[in-house]
């Protein structure tokens, strides 16, 4: 199953939102976005001292699943910054196989 990390950085609006309403309930929220968007959301950590301030690994998740996410949040100006990228386990990883490749000047 195609699995997503993703970071992100909240706008100081959303922050507002976060100290008001507590960042638990971001997560029954985004849960509710990545169902209608036929992912499902695995764990969301918030990450103080890092450059980020939140993670999210998701799961059942493609391009298609992360521009409907974009489309949904970027208009509301939440999140200023992100960052996704597929992460596999490492029996994931071996089973791709390998290709055919030749090094520039070989």
């Amino acid at each position: 199953m195609p699995k997503l990390v993703l970071h992100g950085k909240y706008s100081p609006q959303a922050w507002q939102g976060i100290a008001s309403e507590g960042a638990t309930s971001r997560q029954e929220a985004v849960g509710a976005l990545f169902a209608s968007v036929g992912a499902e959301l695995e764990a969301v950590y918030m990450m103080p001292g890092s450059n980020w301030d939140f993670m999210m690994i998701i799961n059942n998740a493609n391009a298609e699943t992360m521009a409907a996410v974009k489309r949904a949040v970027g208009p509301t100006g939440a999140v200023v910054e992100s960052d996704a990228s597929v992460i596999m386990t490492p029996e994931e990883f071996d089973a791709a196989g390998g290709g055919s490749y030749r090094a520039p000047g070989s």
